[in-house]
């Protein structure tokens, strides 16, 4: 095995898959493969990933989900490092190079870089907000404890080697809108090394068009999916719980408490309370996750005044700079400039 395999799941983005395939394709380092699994798309998707020929793999395949789709991407694969791409995204032109040449200088098991919310058309770029994940995350806490609380990493802004995935095994095909967050976790349990790449970008884009994760998916079903995801999440690190930063811990008791709250709120079944995670918020003094609630909640409400991003310490939020303005215009867009619209759909 040798190079990278880009792997991209899509579902009918018939007028999006093509713009990052062609982003893989012109990347400064070439992939050695690029993988479109195609998850039951009922528009013309394969048409447009059939138009690049030999230069892409498609393998298609009924309705299963974002895991399934990555799961099938990755048995097919052959590279010794693995690009999870999402089919609406786009990464700058030295992404990959910047990565591999992170991995193979390192012992780390992934790199990842920062990433921005953009919109695009007519081609032109704006910018949705700030750029995320400027920085290494502060060595305070390791990986898996941020990623308890409300930090976020995008899998389209790392790079795998093959051998972390393997340990980790495959996708959860039971979860539909958490099961790269909780992939994550068990990445992280196999104690994966991660390193910082900060000269490289991902353009996580933003629209209206139909998502793996979001199609049909009612706001109940959403919720049964993240009850059995900190389920899941509650059993993989239960042993390590009680070694946990006091704030970690108080972050997964007041995710427990809000999600239960919405789940009452609406009449739904709550979170078991059998669980690591629900003995682990019951056993939280309940007034301060009254108080820590309110203030957070206060917190947010200011910055929608504001018009500011929700921001985690770990997430390194910073303005866009030249640097970024040039990764972008090295694709080819033009910059219409900072964009603060809001758009309610979520990947």
């Amino acid at each position: 095995m040798a190079g990278i395999s880009v792997i991209i799941p899509n579902y009918n983005r018939a007028s999006l898959i093509g713009d990052t395939i062609e982003n893989m394709l012109a990347q400064s380092l070439a992939p050695s493969e690029v993988i479109v699994v195609d998850d039951g798309s009922t528009d013309n998707s394969r048409d447009v990933i059939r138009s690049f020929g030999s230069r892409v793999r498609l393998i298609a395949q009924e309705n299963q989900g974002p895991g399934a789709a990555r799961n099938a991407g990755f048995a097919a694969s052959t590279g010794e490092f693995i690009q999870f791409m999402d089919s609406d995204d786009l990464a700058s032109r030295n992404k990959l190079a910047m990565q591999l040449a992170a991995l193979e200088s390192s012992e780390a098991d992934f790199a990842y870089c920062s990433w921005v919310r953009t919109e695009i058309g007519r081609g032109e770029m704006a910018f949705v907000g700030p750029v995320m994940q400027s920085q290494v995350l502060p060595d305070w806490k390791p990986m898996l404890e941020w990623q308890m609380g409300p930090w976020c990493l995008v899998f389209q802004n790392c790079l795998f080697r093959r051998s972390i995935l393997e340990q980790a095994g495959q996708f959860r095909t039971d979860l539909i809108s958490s099961e790269d967050s909780e992939y994550l976790v068990r990445i992280l349990l196999a104690g994966a090394n991660p390193v910082f790449t900060g000269r490289c970008i991902v353009f996580y884009r933003c629209h209206n068009q139909n998502q793996l994760t979001s199609s049909g998916m009612s706001n109940r079903r959403r919720a049964e999916d993240w009850s059995h995801y900190l389920e899941v999440v509650g059993e993989n690190v239960a042993g390590h719980l009680g070694s946990f930063h006091y704030t970690t811990r108080l972050d997964i008791a007041l995710n427990v408490y809000r999600h239960n709250r919405y789940c009452r709120k609406h009449g739904w079944q709550v979170l078991n309370a059998t669980t690591p995670f629900s003995r682990l918020s019951i056993g939280m003094p309940r007034l301060r996750l009254v108080w820590a609630d309110y203030y957070e909640r206060l917190l947010r409400k200011a910055r929608r005044i504001h018009g500011s991003t929700p921001n985690s310490p770990g997430l390194a939020l910073r303005a866009v700079n030249e640097n970024d303005l040039r990764l972008a215009q090295d694709l080819g867009f033009g910059i219409r400039g900072f964009c603060s619209s809001r758009l309610s759909n979520r990947k």
